[in-house]
């Protein structure tokens, strides 16, 4: 149902945009609790195939601020999604990458990381990329250093009370890459 549309390539991956035929995928990954423990959901995410679908058909502006999904180059299958917003108002954009389980460990990670910041930092004018990992999740700390990033802080991201039955706050680093420090040989998307 609907044409995807490629945004960029790297050596293993393709990043394009997600249609209505990724709703189910997207579904099993945001109810998983091994991929959204880290993100403040230990159950899993509480949503829908329909909230999820409705969330694919929102497109706010291409392809930023929306569901990007990731499959490999060699079988097209999906292992992930990612996500990259436009700058704030302080000239701040952010990146997502989730995972299946299944692919972690292959640093793929990494390898979406950094193609999410050479394409913001080639196709906005934001002046650093910023995430907020969760303090225990090792994996995304290391790719948040594999790619320049450097920590500027930490915080405690409080969910509102009413879902605090089935939310855990999150004690979470603050990464950033700045664009003066990244350098062109990290220029690999096509």
């Amino acid at each position: 149902m609907g044409q995807h549309i490629v945004i960029f390539t790297t050596e293993h991956l393709i990043i394009r945009t997600a249609t209505l035929d990724d709703a189910d995928f997207l579904f099993s990954l945001w109810t998983n609790p091994a991929v959204m423990t880290n993100v403040g959901f230990p159950q899993g995410l509480r949503t829908s195939r329909e909230k999820v679908a409705a969330q694919i058909t929102s497109k706010e502006k291409p392809p930023f601020n929306q569901v990007l999904m990731v499959a490999l180059q060699k079988t097209g299958k999906i292992i992930g999604q990612c996500k990259m917003t436009l700058p704030n108002e302080e000239g701040i954009s952010t990146t997502d990458v989730k995972l299946h389980p299944d692919h972690w460990g292959h640093k793929y990670g990494v390898e979406i990381k950094r193609s999410l910041v050479d394409y913001l930092f080639r196709k906005t004018d934001c002046i650093a990329v910023e995430a907020t990992p969760n303090k225990a999740n090792l994996a995304s700390i290391k790719m948040q250093e594999a790619v320049g990033g450097i920590r500027v802080g930490e915080a405690v991201y409080k969910f509102p009370e009413e879902m605090h039955a089935y939310t855990q706050s999150i004690h979470h680093y603050i990464y950033r890459v700045y664009r003066e420090s990244w350098p062109n040989t990290n220029l690999q998307i096509k």
